[in-house]
């Protein structure tokens, strides 16, 4: 991390009592920011100067791949949302790179974004066969799999869940933590408050968050959950 960071982090966490590190990949600035602030930062890439959302949910799917490479087993959790999207993604080079991955999203597909439905499409005709929906019908086969894989992308809700996680989010958030042994989320554990690192009903405690463009205010406040911040660049302009 480069030494100027490190004051502005010894507001927000012990390093002696959480050991987390920190690493900015290609971005020059502490700034932590908000859920709007970040949501104003994709606006202003994708309206301002012409940017293709898809494109940077597609550079946001290889920050995490650097990170993940090495595993060999992956569960990666979606819902039909930007986050979701992204987890797609993460899983397509997955299994384009030859790693065994199976996909369990939740929730109604048909409501999914537009570059989550890309994303998905893609997945459907790329492998078919690990695309898994969460229901109660084969909800203990998602928990082997949260058992076995050697990662679990967390993938399932993003910086903008501004209300009480419930009924199969929180029941899968809760597996996530009770199963999984090594945890990777995206942009943000799912369930934490982007701003002001609560807990909204449960969220993922993870091993690792690759969160993207900026520091998110939420993973200063609440450390625990974030567990070691990757800080990656995916071409949006400062």
């Amino acid at each position: 991390m480069p030494p100027e960071f490190e004051s502005e982090l010894e507001n927000f966490y012990d390093p002696e009592e959480f050991h987390r590190e920190v690493i900015y990949h290609d971005v020059y600035s502490p700034e932590a920011v908000t859920r709007q602030e970040a949501r104003d930062m994709d606006k202003r890439a994708i309206e301002t100067f012409g940017i293709p959302s898809i494109l940077l949910m597609e550079n946001a799917a290889l920050a995490v791949i650097r990170e993940v490479h090495d595993y060999a087993v992956f569960a990666v959790v979606c819902a039909p949302g930007s986050n979701g999207g992204d987890g797609l993604a993460i899983a397509r080079h997955l299994c384009i790179m030859g790693k065994d991955v199976r996909v369990y999203i939740a929730g109604d597909i048909k409501k999914g974004s537009p570059d989550f439905q890309i994303n998905l499409k893609i997945m459907s005709k790329l492998a078919p066969e690990v695309l898994n929906t969460i229901n109660d019908d084969n909800y203990s086969e998602f928990e082997s799999a949260l058992k076995g894989c050697e990662t679990c992308i967390d993938a399932l809700l993003g910086t903008g869940l501004n209300r009480p996680v419930e009924g199969i989010y929180k029941r899968i958030i809760e597996s996530i933590n009770k199963l999984a042994t090594h945890i990777v989320s995206v942009d943000i554990p799912s369930g934490l408050d982007c701003d002001t690192g609560q807990e909204l009903g449960a969220a993922v405690r993870a091993t690792k968050t690759v969160t993207f463009h900026r520091m998110k205010k939420a993973l200063d406040i609440a450390p625990e959950f974030g567990g070691d911040i990757a800080v990656s660049y995916i071409g949006i302009p400062n």
